[in-house]
């Protein structure tokens, strides 16, 4: 029987997309007068601000276990400081749009964590070839043409794209840690302190980097719109759907915002950074599309597979 998903479920997953792919063109804007340190560290900050207040005026109790604090921290730092902090290094190199591509790979990368450190996901002949064709997709969207590409200038660019790769990792092992061990804690919660423990990660890294770079405070004011959103949108309430959705229908549902994010993530780059996307990219997009679209379809299930 395939999966049953409540309905509205697909909607957040929807509204999801949309504020997560406007937050690769929000970090675009906001380098232009922030480092990607303060950047992440600030979207941290801000974002943890806003959630203490919201669960100070709900006045919300929430038991804390050693166990409990631990995992709030981990999914705090892998699933938040550090995918902000690589997303928003990557894009001093690349479009706001190629950065939301890549994260099409989380689907895949669910896949294979999902057989390893869940029980309901097996892992099938389909799935391994899902895999394949998405990885294929990768090196389409890398734009990788010959050994040269990786010994040149270019270099920065494909290290770039690499770290976007990890910040999906750990935002997909972070769902999986959430799913499995905190499936008893509201994801209001898990958002709560989950960001806030990573603001508290990142701010040693914010204040050595105030000491190191000579700020003059003379901000462009899109700049820090652009963080402010940054903050409150895509981390404070997108994270609070992400949670929300994860604990209802599982991280594999959740993977499915890669099926959108880049979708919104050109559009968004698109309309209001003027950016272009070529033919391999889209291609690339394609293809990895394709390979989450044969790793989680239900009906493909119609065709033997042979666990590997």
């Amino acid at each position: 029987m395939p999966t049953k998903y409540p309905v509205n479920n697909f909607i957040l997953l929807i509204i999801l997309s949309a504020i997560w792919g406007s937050a690769f063109f929000a970090i675009k804007v906001g380098l232009n007068d922030f480092s990607p340190t303060s950047v992440a560290s600030l979207r941290l900050i801000i974002a943890s601000i806003f959630l203490l207040l919201l669960f100070y005026i709900q006045k919300k109790d929430m038991i804390f276990t050693k166990e409990v604090i631990f995992l709030l921290i981990i999914i705090g730092i892998i699933g938040n400081f550090i995918p902000f902090y690589l997303i928003s290094w990557a894009e001093q190199f690349i479009p706001s749009s190629t950065a939301g591509m890549l994260m099409a790979i989380g689907p895949i990368i669910t896949l294979v964590m999902s057989h390893f450190l869940t029980k309901n996901e097996k892992f099938s002949l389909m799935k391994f070839i899902s895999i394949i064709i998405g990885l294929i997709g990768v090196f389409f969207i890398f734009n990788i043409n010959s050994l040269n590409n990786i010994l040149n200038n270019s270099s920065i660019d494909i290290l770039a794209k690499l770290l976007v790769i990890l910040a999906a990792f750990g935002y997909m092992l972070s769902n999986i840690i959430a799913y499995e061990k905190l499936n008893n804690i509201d994801s209001f919660s898990i958002t709560t302190f989950a960001t806030t423990f990573g603001a508290i990660f990142s701010l040693p890294f914010f204040v050595y980097d105030l000491s190191i770079n000579d700020f003059n405070y003379d901000f462009e004011i899109n700049s820090v719109y652009a963080i402010i959103y940054l903050g409150i949108f895509p981390t404070a309430i997108a994270f609070q759907f992400r949670y929300y959705i994860t604990k209802t229908s599982g991280p594999v549902f959740l993977s499915y915002v890669a099926y959108l994010i880049p979708v919104f993530a050109v559009i968004w780059g698109y309309i209001l950074l003027s950016e272009k996307i070529g033919l391999q990219s889209l291609i690339g997009i394609f293809l990895i599309l394709l390979g989450v679209y044969l790793g989680q379809n239900k009906l493909m299930s119609k065709i033997p597979e042979k666990n590997i």
